[in-house]
């Protein structure tokens, strides 16, 4: 008798489920993971180093197949709940293959589709990849599988706003430890470094040894921090810069805060000390017009006309020319998922749907300001996965 499948077994398989309800509708076969997100999303193995290729096969029907590199054989078996993990090596080993498309062909012929339609993410797949597959299944008949994935993860399941919850905890602990310490005279990094401390401590206490043992609590990425006229650089890294009385300091949470794998968008400033009318100004209006689109947010609504009433609010106020993105994305695995909240993007917004919602503006050479928050969009509405932002800009 088989035993009870774990809940992360059961969400695992979900996934795979909803993937082939999806590609079957496309008259595919089976499809074949390669993009190293993907490859996550569906077998549970997020830690690994992507040099080599590491690749899931779904067949319509049976267990899917996973395909690693000999070094990643270990860690794989003890993260993945795919069963059937196969590796080739590197060097000569009796059994087994060197080439990862020598082994793929073995998988393929096993299954059955030496003459499959089968699906790749052609939006990721690797050129030489696609030519050594194609060379080494001549008979095969590759098409797209890009869009299943997309559509997939756009929604979230239960399990995957839990992730990004935690997320949002990661992130919001690296915001206030930063407030903590944030004083004139230290170097935009430095705060950075107590930003990434807290957030690492705060994943920590929420991972345990009995499901978390092979798994790390500490943020990656470089603290996105940039002070006085750093400030109006979107994506400035903390720098040796001093802070100084009378600095606007805009700090973005997006690279150094995840769990699980899982990511929200979050970004925050503070002025130092005293904050201008203009700063102020400023940050009040973008604090409407992110309550705007919180308000207009809900099934049914199109992504293009959140990011239209929020740039319109900001046209109005006068600071229309400082807009440089879009008012927001999809969040999950990747720092920018589907769908994009802007002009030309018509994806009408769903339940389950979890997004950033980040109106800014960034005047060159002066400073910039951006409230970025995380939410999940519930069937009536949405709720908060990051902390709702400040009414008044933080003086500190």
């Amino acid at each position: 008798m088989r035993s009870p499948m774990s809940p992360k077994e059961q969400e695992y398989r979900s996934r795979i489920e909803r993937i082939r309800a999806r590609f079957k509708e496309r008259q595919l076969d089976a499809i074949f993971v390669t993009d190293p997100l993907n490859v996550s999303y569906v077998s549970a193995f997020w830690e690994y180093v992507p040099i080599r290729m590491e690749a899931v096969l779904i067949p319509l029907e049976g267990e899917c197949v996973f395909l690693v590199s000999k070094n990643e054989y270990e860690y794989a078996c003890k993260v993945s709940w795919i069963k059937d993990i196969r590796y080739y090596t590197e060097f000569p080993e009796k059994g087994r293959r060197q080439d990862p498309a020598e082994l793929l062909v073995d998988v393929f012929r096993e299954k059955g589709l030496e003459w499959a339609a089968v699906g790749v993410e052609r939006e990721s797949v690797r050129l030489s990849e696609m030519d050594r597959m194609a060379a080494a299944l001549p008979h095969v008949k590759f098409g797209d599988a890009s869009p299943v994935l997309i559509q997939c993860r756009m929604i979230k399941s239960a399990y995957e706003v839990d992730m990004l919850k935690k997320a949002g905890k990661v992130a919001t602990a690296g915001w206030r430890a930063s407030l903590r310490v944030a004083k004139p005279g230290m170097r935009e990094f430095e705060i950075g470094q107590a930003a990434r401390h807290a957030a690492t401590e705060t994943a920590a206490e929420m991972m345990n040894l009995e499901d978390d043992l092979h798994h790390s609590p500490i943020v990656d990425g470089v603290q996105l921090i940039q002070s006085g006229p750093r400030s109006s650089i979107s994506h400035g890294r903390g720098s040796p810069n001093r802070l100084k009385r009378g600095d606007m300091v805009a700090m973005c949470f997006c690279l150094t805060n995840h769990f699980k794998g899982y990511r929200v968008g979050f970004a925050r400033n503070f002025a130092l000390g005293h904050a201008t009318a203009e700063m102020t100004k400023v940050y009040d209006m973008l604090f409407r017009a992110q309550e705007a689109a919180l308000a207009e947010l809900r099934p049914g609504v199109k992504a293009s006309y959140l990011d239209r009433l929020v740039r319109e609010m900001i046209e109005k106020a006068g600071y229309g020319q400082y807009i440089e993105h879009r008012l927001g994305r999809g969040v999950g695995m990747l720092y920018a998922e589907a769908p994009n909240l802007k002009e030309g993007d018509d994806t009408v917004i769903e339940a389950g749907m979890c997004l950033s919602i980040e109106p800014a503006v960034y005047m060159s050479g002066k400073w910039g300001i951006e409230i970025e928050d995380s939410v999940h969009v519930t069937p009536n509405g949405f709720e908060f996965l990051t902390v709702a932002p400040e009414p008044e800009l933080p003086v500190l």
